[in-house]
Protein backbone atom coordinates (compact mmCIF):
# COMPACT_ATOMS: atom_id res chain seq x y z
CA UNK A 1 0.00 0.00 0.00
CA UNK A 2 2.59 2.56 0.68
CA UNK A 3 4.25 1.97 -2.34
CA UNK A 4 0.94 2.26 -4.47
CA UNK A 5 0.79 6.01 -2.50
CA UNK A 6 3.87 7.27 -3.47
CA UNK A 7 4.03 6.31 -7.10
CA UNK A 8 0.57 8.14 -7.47
CA UNK A 9 1.83 11.23 -5.52
CA UNK A 10 5.03 11.07 -8.20
CA UNK A 11 2.95 10.70 -10.72
CA UNK A 12 0.59 13.68 -9.56
CA UNK A 13 3.67 15.85 -9.45
CA UNK A 14 4.99 15.35 -12.71
CA UNK A 15 1.49 16.21 -14.12
CA UNK A 16 1.35 19.52 -11.92
CA UNK A 17 4.74 20.38 -13.17
CA UNK A 18 4.06 19.34 -16.59
CA UNK A 19 0.82 21.31 -17.11
CA UNK A 20 2.60 24.53 -14.82
CA UNK A 21 5.53 24.70 -17.69
CA UNK A 22 2.85 24.58 -20.52
CA UNK A 23 0.95 27.31 -18.69
CA UNK A 24 4.17 29.23 -18.24
CA UNK A 25 5.01 29.10 -21.64
CA UNK A 26 1.86 30.20 -23.01
CA UNK A 27 1.86 33.19 -20.68
CA UNK A 28 -1.43 32.00 -19.05
CA UNK A 29 -3.35 34.46 -21.67
CA UNK A 30 -6.94 33.27 -22.22
CA UNK A 31 -6.99 35.61 -25.54
CA UNK A 32 -3.36 35.87 -26.60
CA UNK A 33 -2.47 38.65 -29.27
CA UNK A 34 -0.08 38.17 -31.79
CA UNK A 35 2.96 38.05 -30.94
CA UNK A 36 4.83 41.75 -31.16
CA UNK A 37 6.48 40.80 -34.80
CA UNK A 38 3.51 39.85 -36.52
CA UNK A 39 1.66 42.92 -37.67
CA UNK A 40 -1.64 43.47 -39.42
CA UNK A 41 -1.74 44.64 -43.18
CA UNK A 42 -4.51 47.57 -42.31
CA UNK A 43 -2.42 49.45 -39.45
CA UNK A 44 -1.43 53.19 -41.03
CA UNK A 45 -1.49 56.60 -39.97
CA UNK A 46 -5.19 58.73 -39.78
CA UNK A 47 -4.88 60.13 -43.52
CA UNK A 48 -3.43 63.66 -43.38
CA UNK A 49 -5.30 66.79 -44.14
CA UNK A 50 -8.45 64.78 -44.11
CA UNK A 51 -11.44 66.28 -42.65
CA UNK A 52 -14.86 65.00 -41.06
CA UNK A 53 -17.52 66.41 -43.71
CA UNK A 54 -20.71 65.38 -42.12
CA UNK A 55 -22.30 63.77 -38.66
CA UNK A 56 -24.75 61.06 -39.12
CA UNK A 57 -26.64 59.34 -36.78
CA UNK A 58 -25.18 56.40 -36.27
CA UNK A 59 -25.04 55.24 -32.34
CA UNK A 60 -21.63 53.80 -31.70
CA UNK A 61 -21.94 52.06 -28.02
CA UNK A 62 -19.20 50.61 -26.14
CA UNK A 63 -19.73 47.45 -23.86
CA UNK A 64 -16.93 46.61 -22.16
CA UNK A 65 -14.23 45.34 -25.00
CA UNK A 66 -16.60 45.72 -27.90
CA UNK A 67 -18.50 48.34 -29.79
CA UNK A 68 -21.71 48.39 -31.81
CA UNK A 69 -23.26 50.03 -33.67
CA UNK A 70 -26.62 50.58 -35.94
CA UNK A 71 -27.19 52.17 -39.33
CA UNK A 72 -30.20 54.27 -38.95
CA UNK A 73 -29.85 56.32 -41.70
CA UNK A 74 -30.95 55.81 -44.99
CA UNK A 75 -27.82 55.50 -46.79
CA UNK A 76 -26.20 52.57 -47.20
CA UNK A 77 -22.29 52.51 -46.76
CA UNK A 78 -19.52 50.24 -48.64
CA UNK A 79 -16.39 48.39 -46.80
CA UNK A 80 -14.38 51.11 -45.43
CA UNK A 81 -12.26 52.22 -42.52
CA UNK A 82 -13.55 52.85 -38.93
CA UNK A 83 -10.97 55.03 -37.08
CA UNK A 84 -11.69 55.52 -33.22
CA UNK A 85 -9.94 58.84 -31.59
CA UNK A 86 -8.04 59.71 -35.00
CA UNK A 87 -5.46 57.08 -34.15
CA UNK A 88 -6.70 53.14 -34.24
CA UNK A 89 -8.21 52.32 -37.64
CA UNK A 90 -9.50 48.72 -38.88
CA UNK A 91 -11.52 48.04 -42.13
CA UNK A 92 -14.99 47.56 -42.02
CA UNK A 93 -17.40 45.74 -44.15
CA UNK A 94 -20.62 47.30 -45.32
CA UNK A 95 -22.90 48.95 -43.96
CA UNK A 96 -26.44 48.93 -45.11
CA UNK A 97 -29.37 50.63 -43.96
CA UNK A 98 -30.82 48.85 -40.83
CA UNK A 99 -27.49 46.88 -40.23
CA UNK A 100 -25.54 46.33 -36.96
CA UNK A 101 -22.19 45.63 -36.47
CA UNK A 102 -20.59 44.35 -33.31
CA UNK A 103 -16.48 44.72 -32.93
CA UNK A 104 -14.17 43.93 -30.57
CA UNK A 105 -11.95 47.22 -29.88
CA UNK A 106 -8.60 45.06 -29.39
CA UNK A 107 -8.65 44.74 -33.38
CA UNK A 108 -8.29 48.80 -34.19
CA UNK A 109 -4.16 49.52 -34.53
CA UNK A 110 -2.49 52.78 -34.62
CA UNK A 111 0.17 52.98 -37.38
CA UNK A 112 2.65 51.19 -35.11
CA UNK A 113 0.46 48.39 -34.77
CA UNK A 114 -0.21 49.53 -31.18
CA UNK A 115 -3.55 48.32 -30.02
CA UNK A 116 -6.46 50.30 -28.68
CA UNK A 117 -6.65 49.49 -25.01
CA UNK A 118 -9.73 47.73 -24.82
CA UNK A 119 -9.73 47.08 -20.92
CA UNK A 120 -11.23 44.05 -20.06
CA UNK A 121 -10.95 41.37 -16.74
CA UNK A 122 -7.34 40.13 -17.40
CA UNK A 123 -6.25 43.82 -18.92
CA UNK A 124 -3.05 45.17 -17.35
CA UNK A 125 -3.61 48.55 -18.18
CA UNK A 126 -6.34 51.29 -17.70
CA UNK A 127 -8.80 50.79 -20.65
CA UNK A 128 -8.37 54.08 -23.02
CA UNK A 129 -11.71 56.11 -23.38
CA UNK A 130 -13.56 55.92 -26.88
CA UNK A 131 -14.65 60.04 -27.61
CA UNK A 132 -14.08 60.04 -31.29
CA UNK A 133 -15.56 57.35 -34.07
CA UNK A 134 -15.62 58.20 -37.97
CA UNK A 135 -15.99 56.20 -40.82
CA UNK A 136 -13.61 56.51 -43.80
CA UNK A 137 -15.43 56.28 -46.82
CA UNK A 138 -16.19 57.42 -50.41
CA UNK A 139 -18.83 59.73 -50.84
CA UNK A 140 -19.93 61.50 -54.39
CA UNK A 141 -16.42 59.34 -55.65
CA UNK A 142 -14.26 61.40 -52.73
CA UNK A 143 -12.85 60.07 -49.82
CA UNK A 144 -14.82 61.86 -46.98
CA UNK A 145 -14.87 61.42 -43.44
CA UNK A 146 -18.50 60.61 -41.26
CA UNK A 147 -18.69 61.21 -37.96
CA UNK A 148 -20.91 58.72 -36.12
CA UNK A 149 -21.75 59.90 -31.98
CA UNK A 150 -20.19 57.99 -29.36
CA UNK A 151 -22.22 56.57 -26.41
CA UNK A 152 -21.36 55.72 -23.09
CA UNK A 153 -17.28 55.41 -24.51
CA UNK A 154 -15.88 55.33 -21.05
CA UNK A 155 -13.80 52.14 -20.51
CA UNK A 156 -14.12 52.02 -16.88
CA UNK A 157 -17.16 50.55 -15.63
CA UNK A 158 -19.76 52.81 -13.70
Amino acid sequence: MPRSISRFRRSTTIITLVAGVGLASTGCSLTPDPPPGRQVNYARPFPAGLEQTEQVDVQVQRDSTEITFTNTTATSFPPATMWLNRRFSRPVPSLGVGETITLKLRDFVDENNERFRAGGFFATDLPADLVLAQLETVRNDQVALVGFVVVNGSGVEQ
